[in-house]
């Protein structure tokens, strides 16, 4: 079968994790055998997030910070496929080219905890999803 090439964020963009929305990370770890996971606590974006790894791919389990949380609308819903994070190296030139391709930015670039600061953006497309943006290293 013959996959179509697909160009949303610019040169250099590659797929960095998939997030996923959880209840309580705890748990959720625990029944993919992780159990002694680190946990971090975002109080810019209102999470606690952490990474593990799943056979090369990277897994962000999100759990809800607050009562106002962005996530706690996707547990409502029962959603838990949240995003599809890119690593760019220039956040500002991605975004610009992802509006080319019809993606609105819903959250303009901030520092990030569990990225070491380094900035994150959120881009929506209607017919694709959510997706986050992250800085690379530098």
């Amino acid at each position: 079968m013959r996959h179509a090439e697909i160009d949303l964020f610019g040169p250099g963009a590659k797929v960095h994790h998939v997030g996923m929305v959880v209840r309580a990370i705890k748990p959720a770890a625990a029944a993919a055998g992780a159990p002694d996971i680190e946990i971090m606590h975002d109080p810019i974006q209102k999470v606690r997030v952490a990474f593990m790894d799943a056979q090369g791919v990277t897994i962000e389990l999100i759990e809800p910070a607050a009562d106002d949380s962005p996530v706690n609308n996707s547990l409502t819903k029962g959603i838990k496929l949240a995003h599809i994070c890119y690593s760019v190296p220039d956040i500002d030139k991605a975004i610009a080219h992802a509006k080319t391709k019809g993606l609105a930015m819903i959250a303009k670039p901030v520092p990030a905890i569990a990225f070491d600061n380094r900035k994150i953006a959120w881009l929506y497309s209607a017919q694709l999803g959510l997706f986050e943006l992250v800085e690379a290293a530098s």
